[in-house]
């Protein structure tokens, strides 16, 4: 019985050392990373910009594309580890996918690791499923997340009006340094916006 006791008292001992490590590094953090790549679209044209899009005041000036069916659209930003130990990063979470419907106009569908972008260029053509991965001290990693426009012609001319359309100007990533996991959100360099299809595309 004392074996027993001891052995609880042990374990809660434990627990809350590592609850208290975790709550106790207020410098253990991932930020922005210093690459950035402009969004890469395989098969969707990029559109002109529209005001005010380059005026001092105004937000950073999305990139805006023509739909077209069933295409995929990659968005790429790096992520450093801040502090002072290894973090681990863990991607982007899968809850963040789950909240968009089945069939919007354009969705996200996966994560991709991109490698480090000293060692090669940002976001390149052999990028990887991305799996959880330990950062060292000030490493970055390319981040890259994967859309793709819905292959239902009908049921985005119906569900979303000429001149609308849909876009993402920021990814979550969550990280995680001993157990508790965190959750930040990085601003995109270059938001995106896929525009709804055009009267001329509903019109077939």
């Amino acid at each position: 019985m004392r074996i027993l006791a001891v052995g609880l008292v042990l374990a809660v001992a434990g627990a809350l050392a590592v609850a208290v490590a975790d709550l106790t590094v207020p410098f253990a953090t991932i930020g922005h990373g210093s690459y950035s790549r402009a969004p890469v679209a395989e098969g969707l044209d990029v559109l002109p910009t529209q005001p005010p899009c380059g005026a001092p005041s105004a937000s950073p000036c999305a990139a805006r594309f023509a739909y077209a069916p069933n295409q995929k659209l990659t968005v790429w930003f790096s992520v450093r580890n801040e502090s002072r130990v290894p973090l681990t990063l863990d991607g982007v979470p899968r809850r963040w996918f789950d909240q968009f419907p089945s069939e919007p106009l354009m969705r996200p569908v996966a994560v991709l690791d991109g490698g480090d972008p000293v060692r090669g260029s940002p976001g390149a053509t052999d990028a990887i499923p991305f799996r959880p991965l330990v950062l060292a001290s000030l490493e970055e990693r390319m981040v890259g997340v994967e859309f793709r426009t819905t292959a239902d012609v009908a049921y985005a001319c119906t569900h979303w009006m000429v001149g609308t359309g849909i876009g993402w100007d920021r990814i979550p990533v969550v990280w995680h340094w001993v157990a508790r996991e965190h959750e930040t959100e990085f601003n995109l360099a270059k938001p995106i916006t896929l525009m709804a299809p055009s009267a001329t595309d509903c019109s077939g």
